[in-house]
């Protein structure tokens, strides 16, 4: 009886420290929410840089839910609720930044950002526009710092020109 109570006692406390670790394919919501922090800063700079030039400042509680509202306003951002952002896009056309994806690869973090534009305009068909950025964060000195190491292709407006086809 006391062999198993030891047992019991010894697995507990092993499930307990397990419990505690981070895993090496995860990480805490305090280091997600400061891996968010510093690629909302980065994009803050990118939105202003002359080839990205945007002002987009909605961000999406989708995938990111455990971000408490005020980690974005002070950065200049606003957390707006997924099913409102849905809501929204059924009578006007709305801008706003998603976190894909956010994963951990040999201790860095890969994040996946799209810019969306989508919605009903007032007059045409239904709009939808996504382009996905990724970064990476990187911790140092115990801070993440993010950079950009991906950018979707610019598209390129053409036109197609029809042929007078001769006979």
């Amino acid at each position: 009886m006391k062999v198993a109570c030891k047992i019991l006692i010894l697995l507990v406390l092993v499930a307990v420290a397990r419990g505690q670790q981070t895993s090496k394919g995860t990480f805490s919501g305090t280091d997600k929410t400061a891996i968010i922090e510093s690629v909302l800063d980065l994009e803050l700079r990118n939105q202003n840089s002359v080839p990205d030039f945007a002002n987009i400042r909605d961000v999406s509680s989708e995938n990111i839910e455990f971000v408490e509202p005020s980690q974005l306003s002070k950065r200049g951002f606003t957390l707006v609720a997924a099913a409102d952002l849905h809501q929204s896009k059924k009578d006007r056309v709305v801008t706003y930044l998603l976190f894909r994806n956010i994963s951990l690869r040999e201790g860095v973090a890969v994040v996946k950002l799209s810019r969306v534009t989508e919605g009903r305009p007032s007059f045409g068909a239904p709009l939808s526009i996504e382009r996905t950025y990724t970064y990476e964060a990187r911790q140092s000195s115990g801070v993440w710092v993010a950079h950009l190491t991906t950018r979707p292709v610019p598209s390129v407006p053409f036109v197609v020109k029809r042929s007078a086809v001769t006979r």
